[in-house]
């Protein structure tokens, strides 16, 4: 497959909107969309990603729901306007310990030990149905592919069509070779389209051995997506060293290959979290101070756009409001709430200004920079996780 080559650095954002985060598809707003965006746009942020809740999109087996097939046109309508770029994301779409599933994409007998399927808003008992192998899961998975594209293949907002966000963190593959399989088979039907394709992993596929290899799905899309948070990886160092994060992208990089351009989603928890009203027996350990954290992102973005990446992502538009951080996935994960660039009010969080200024300029893509250069990927995971404490000692001290 031929790749995509980039050649100016992507900078885009995950849109949640303050008042419904994670359920923007459940309470469709096309004016707060609208004035979302437009302030998205001001801010020179020219892609966006999309979550497409799959209960909402899919709530049947057979067709997708029209209603939710119109918000989208709408969406894309405004994107469009204000010349913004637009990601859909479709079926496993990680938020913390939670995913979005309608019921026929849940077994009621086998709940899963950390993992909280939503549907329609609801916590339901159960887990995930394996979306990889499970003949019914894969079917259901190219109907709504298929219904997407027919509808939105070449339209001017789309700039490409993401298979998932982080999805083994609730939905974990029995095999490696199951994801490969599953990427390849929708894939080869967004490129029938002649659209872009991408898949994007979570850091927890690169710092512990859970059924994903990087290289494995590479082959497949064009873009590689990593969703980080750096204030929450396992290595030895203060959550808001930027090191951290340089590191984990450089190890990406290796363990992907040099085929396939990465493009790294940051999340940063910041704000006052002693001054929100926290739910009992979930005290927020993540979120820091806004000023600490913004100069944090600073430096974290300039030396990211040097590193090779094809693309720099935020987590989230927006904090969410108080109504979300007593709901699933903020009760439990508080931090998610306190991941935007503007508050729950819309007002600008420092950490934008760090966004501000990588979006001021234009940033040429890098020539990429794994490390190590060379890397023997099963002995790496096989040795978990001494290889990796092993390896970002190894790199901080060339950094020194």
């Amino acid at each position: 497959m031929e790749q995509y080559q980039y050649d100016q650095l992507e900078v885009g954002v995950s849109y949640r909107p303050a008042a419904v985060g994670p359920y923007l598809w459940h309470e469709f707003n096309a004016d707060v969309v609208t004035r979302d965006l437009t302030q998205i746009a001001a801010r020179r942020i020219p892609v966006v990603r999309l979550n497409l809740s799959w209960d909402a999109f899919m709530p049947s087996d057979r067709v997708p729901n029209p209603r939710r097939m119109r918000d989208l046109e709408t969406l894309l309508g405004t994107a469009r306007e204000l010349g913004i770029r637009v990601v859909p994301t479709l079926f496993a779409q990680s938020i913390g310990d939670c995913v979005m599933l309608p019921s026929y994409a849940i077994d009621r007998r086998a709940p899963r030990q950390g993992v909280r399927c939503i549907t329609d808003g609801r916590v339901v008992t159960g887990g995930p149905r394996d979306i990889y192998a499970d003949p019914l899961m894969l079917e259901v998975q190219v109907r709504w592919l298929d219904a997407m594209l027919a509808a939105f293949a070449h339209h001017p907002a789309i700039a490409a069509w993401d298979l998932g966000v982080d999805p083994a963190t609730t939905i974990r593959p029995r095999r490696t070779v199951h994801m490969s399989t599953w990427a390849a088979l929708l894939a080869e039907r967004v490129h029938a389209q002649e659209e872009q394709c991408r898949l994007t992993l979570g850091q927890t596929d690169v710092v512990r051995a859970r059924g994903v290899r990087l290289a494995a799905v590479a082959p497949y899309v064009d873009i590689l997506g990593l969703a980080m948070e750096p204030q929450r990886l396992p290595l030895p160092s203060e959550g808001l060293d930027p090191g951290r994060g340089i590191f984990i992208a450089a190890l990406a990089q290796a363990l992907a290959g040099a085929s396939v351009p990465l493009i790294v989603e940051i999340g940063l928890a910041s704000g006052d979290s002693a001054a929100d009203a926290e739910p009992e027996g979930t005290p927020d350990r993540v979120t820091a101070p806004s000023e600490v954290t913004r100069s944090s992102c600073d430096q974290l973005l300039q030396r990211l756009a040097g590193s090779g990446v094809a693309g720099l992502h935020a987590g989230s538009w927006s904090d969410w409001g108080q109504r979300l951080r007593e709901a699933p996935p903020a009760d439990r994960l508080p931090w998610l709430a306190r991941s935007g660039l503007v508050d729950a009010t819309g007002v600008s969080k420092p950490v934008a200004d760090a966004w501000d200024a990588l979006t001021g300029r234009d940033h040429s893509v890098a020539t990429s920079s794994p490390y190590p250069a060379n890397i023997d990927v099963e002995s790496y995971y096989a040795g978990l996780p001494d290889s990796l404490l092993d390896l970002y000692a190894s790199w901080q001290g060339q950094s020194q």
